[in-house]
């Protein structure tokens, strides 16, 4: 089904989970236009909160290019972006379901200012707080994963669920425990350091949360966890990766529990449903002692 070119009313209902997906795509395909006609060999980058947190001028151009077409094509949508912050729902019945979507526009804007081509644009549908959509646009590599409430696809493909592999075999996308569980709790993750490199095959730290829970879902690795994260990082990620047949599991920190997952701060995702037990162990450490600290 093709997307309408004229905006929805308030009073239509809430699209499917195959119309909010391709609405979502429409949006990272006009970003991923804009971000391949770039010169990304003089980029000039700005710093949020630290050396570890950059932002350039094409974040913010792509967020916009995002947000228009997504407010074009769904005037009542609810919009949480990484640069923009929330954009509340616009004109919409109060007792209506809320449609929001979680935009990072360039997810690994540090590999992107370096010139690397592993970054992507994220765009995850939450129709009441539930996930119902994703989409994961490569635009430099040329690959997309998404997924409605059909099977996960890789460019057009279903993607075919496998098992994990045990930890001994596993080959983990991560950059946890990183600089901010290692400036929250150093000695935790100097201990977390040393037993990943010990229990399981291999870590690799790709830099973008996204692109990690992508190939994840692809079957490509194993498993990813990050203990510091963000919505707009996670939700495309989170839903592709259960509809390819993974697993994620969420600890909430000192925050509220009962919250979804996708609002959660810290996750251990894997490809299949069986779990990696030391990473899991891991995280679950981590939540013990952020509760200890509060």
């Amino acid at each position: 089904m093709s997307i309408s070119s004229a905006p929805r009313t308030p009073s239509e209902p809430v699209p499917a989970p195959s119309q909010l997906l391709e609405i979502a795509s429409s949006a990272a395909t006009l970003a991923a236009d804009y971000i391949r006609s770039l010169d990304r060999d003089h980029l000039a980058r700005e710093y949020k909160t630290s050396s570890h947190d950059i932002v350039t001028v094409h974040d913010r151009a792509s967020e916009d290019i995002i947000v228009s077409e997504l407010r074009r094509l769904l005037p009542t949508c609810r919009i949480v972006g990484e640069e923009g912050g929330e954009r509340p729902v616009e004109h919409a019945p109060a007792e209506a379901p809320v449609v929001t979507f979680y935009v990072d526009p360039i997810d690994g804007t540090s590999n992107f200012a370096a010139g690397l081509p592993l970054f992507c644009i994220s765009i995850g549908v939450a129709v009441d707080d539930e996930l119902v959509a994703g989409v994961i646009d490569l635009p430099i590599l040329g690959t997309v994963f998404s997924a409605a409430d059909g099977p996960a696809l890789l460019d057009g493909v279903p993607i075919q669920p496998r098992s994990t592999r045990p930890a001994a075999d596993a080959l983990v996308l991560s950059g946890f425990p990183g600089h901010r569980v290692t400036e929250e709790l150093p000695e935790l993750a100097a201990q977390a350091n040393v037993r990943m490199a010990l229990d399981v095959s291999a870590v690799r730290h790709l830099g973008s949360a996204a692109i990690e829970l992508a190939y994840v879902a692809a079957g490509w690795a194993d498993a990813t966890a990050l203990g510091t994260i963000n919505s707009w990082d996670i939700a495309a990620g989170f839903h592709i990766l259960r509809r390819a047949g993974g697993s994620v599991r969420t600890w909430p920190g000192t925050g509220d529990a009962a919250r979804p997952d996708h609002l959660q701060p810290a996750y251990v995702a894997c490809t299949g449903p069986e779990r990696i037990d030391v990473l899991d162990e891991l995280m679950q450490q981590v939540q013990v002692a952020r509760l200890a600290a509060r």
